[in-house]
This record gives C-alpha cells, structure tokens and sequence, in this order.
C-alpha cells in the first residue's frame, strides 16, 4: 500500500488566507485589535467544522498525525468549493458569536462577571483520569452538528468541566470517572447541547485587552 503525502500546514496557511480575505470583507469596519483576535477563533473555529464535515472526530482513538492528514486530504478534495463553504459557515458563525459570546473590556467587569464560577477542589483530580481530548472533540463536533459554529473549543472546555464539577460535588471524583467510563457523562453533555437550541443566551465570556483574550477561570 503507498504512502500518500498531503502538507497540512500549507493547507492550513490556504484556508487562513482565505478565511483573513474574508473576515476583511465582512467585518473590516472593526478596530484592527479586535478583528486581529477574532481571526484566531475564525480559524480554528474553521477546522473544527471541516474535521466534524469529513468525520474525523467520529474515531474512538484519536490519532493527531492521521486526523492532519485526513483533514488535508478533505481540504485538497474539496478545494474548489471550500470558498463558497466558508461563506456559508461564516454568516451563521457571525449570527452565533453574537448569540453565545459576551464580551468585557475591563479587569474589573470581568471579575465581577466571574466571580460567582466556583470549581470544586476535586474537579482537577477527576479531569486526570479521563481522556479529556477525546471528550473535547467529542463536545467539538456535536456542538458542530447542533449549529453551534463559534468559539466551540472554549464552549466545550466550559460544559465538561461544569457538568462534570457537578457530579463531583455531588457524588464525588471517583463516580464522576465511572460516569465518564460508563457513557453517563456523555449523555449528560448531549443533553446540554441540545438544550443550547432552547436558549439564545451567551454561553462564553471574554475579556478583550487586544492582544490577550481571557477566558473564565
């Protein structure tokens, strides 16, 4: 069986380029720090949604090696329509960033706004025992699936470790780990994400210093 060789960091400086020209076009009339930061979020937001399209995060076993490969073989496949995708996806993604992101432009709002997130101490030793890339990607792509196309890293990280703080407080680390293990812990997740079409409320707060973008501890 041969070898086939697909550059992935000159697919992905590509669909960059593309995705700047377009962010340009659309959004031009913001300040430039601004527009700077959400390139960021553009981009990668961009490749969860093309790793979700070409069934990538559907593995069991995650392979970052092979899922670069794949991801640049469905880029080179579907290169002379990805401009007419990106169009597509970034109009509902301007529609979701406002929906679910709230921004803050100052240290003191951003505490105020946080003050209330408590994490439990044992929080950190159940994140251990659990493979937390694949249940990430996992989040990723079903917050994908449900039309949630904006800042989906930081949305996923923020509903594994809330619903799994929860089952911590209440039940402790170790049966949040068996709840994970069992399904349980997946099933709770898709239900949260399915709840997300019920409400139009942001889910993910930012503090913009233009040039570092904070996120909740």
């Amino acid at each position: 069986m041969g070898y086939y060789y697909c550059d992935f960091d000159a697919a992905a400086a590509a669909i960059d380029s593309m995705l700047s020209e377009l962010v340009k076009e659309q959004l031009g009339e913001m300040p430039r720090g601004e527009l700077e930061a959400l390139r960021e979020f553009v981009f990668r937001d961009f490749m969860h949604y093309l790793a979700t399209r070409a069934g990538i995060y559907n593995w069991g076993r995650f392979s970052e090696q092979r899922a670069r490969l794949r991801l640049c073989m469905y880029v080179e496949r579907m290169w002379g329509r990805l401009w007419e995708i990106a169009v597509e996806w970034f109009n509902l993604w301007k529609l979701k960033w406002n929906q679910r992101v709230r921004l803050v432009f100052s240290e003191e709002e951003f505490k105020r706004a946080t003050q209330s997130v408590k994490w439990s101490a044992d929080l950190d030793t159940a994140l251990k025992k659990i493979n937390l890339t694949e249940l990430r990607l996992f989040v990723i792509a079903n917050l994908v699936r449900n039309g949630e196309v904006a800042g989906v890293e930081q949305i996923a990280d923020y509903i594994i470790r809330d619903e799994l703080n929860a089952i911590v407080e209440r039940h402790g680390a170790e049966k949040a780990v068996e709840m994970y293990k069992s399904g349980k812990l997946a099933a709770r997740l898709l239900e949260r994400i399915y709840a997300l079409k019920k409400t139009a409320d942001p889910v993910l707060l930012l503090k913009f210093d233009f040039g570092r973008v904070q996120y909740p501890p």
